[in-house]
């Protein structure tokens, strides 16, 4: 057992007894992690917001090999990013992120680039513009599916390596676009429109943080189109996602939030 100093962004907590927390982190240094933080709900101040989902805190960890749950000693909150997020929008598109890792990754493997992508799309859906918070979601949901080893095939057949269909065909199965002749063998295909296209390759591509850009200059359209074809790649490759259900408050509001047009989770 060693004393490690690690910094992560707190995905969710569950109560552990009558009086300590599990606490769920996605850490830069050592992937997700759990903690038990002891007789955390008696004494609440003692790690103030640093527990709190969407925080990114400073942890000091009795870290234990090969096994689930490890010792919290001492937690510092570095950004207390859920008490900046009053809007409800905005609170769910940030609890939506916690969700995506959490459902994405697997294990105790330090990933830099993964967590930096998390930290940035959690500042931008703190000061984006509210219209952009859906591409912002969407650009989180490719590049993390890209950084693990899944990224949609854009430039040519996912599936022989053909020029892909002048129909824009996407196969979720296969991976991307496809051809013509690949398309006739593989079912469920999806016929996108240029502008989904277009917004997939800006949404894959860019700087997280620039989303809300896309946006404002009309370069990403078609959000709630983009949004089936990205949820459907997910479910395909992802065994563990089951679509976004920390966004299913939005679809009840009023506004023009791409989730209203994408199917509901299973």
């Amino acid at each position: 057992m060693a004393l490690v100093q690690c910094e992560g962004i707190v995905l969710k907590t569950h109560a552990l007894g009558d009086t300590s927390l599990i606490v769920v982190v996605y850490t830069r240094e050592h992937g997700l992690i759990k903690l038990v933080a002891k007789a955390a709900r008696k004494s609440p101040s003692r790690f103030g917001y640093a527990l709190e989902p969407l925080s990114r805190s400073r942890f000091i960890v009795y870290l234990k090999t090969d096994r689930d749950l490890h010792l919290l000693s001492q937690a510092e909150v570095l950004e207390p990013t859920g008490s900046r997020l009053a809007d409800l929008a905005r609170l769910a598109h940030g609890q939506a992120a916690l969700e995506l890792i959490d459902r994405l990754v697997w294990g105790e493997e330090p990933h830099a680039e993964l967590f930096d992508l998390l930290a940035a799309t959690l500042r931008g859906i703190a000061a984006a513009p509210l219209a952009t918070l859906p591409a912002l979601t969407l650009a989180l949901q490719l590049q993390v599916a890209s950084l693990l080893g899944y990224r949609p095939r854009l430039d040519a057949c996912a599936g022989c390596g053909a020029a892909f269909s002048p129909r824009r065909l996407f196969s979720a199965a296969r991976g991307g676009l496809v051809c013509d002749r690949c398309a006739a063998t593989e079912p469920g295909t999806i016929t996108l429109s240029a502008d989904a296209l277009g917004g997939l390759a800006l949404l894959l591509s860019r700087p997280v943080g620039e989303a809300g850009q896309w946006i404002a200059l009309g370069e990403v359209r078609r959000a709630g189109e983009i949004l089936r074809v990205v949820e459907a790649f997910l479910r395909q490759h992802f065994q563990r996602f089951q679509g976004l259900r920390s966004l299913e408050v939005l679809r009840s509001l009023p506004g023009p939030d791409a989730t209203k047009d994408a199917p509901c989770p299973a």
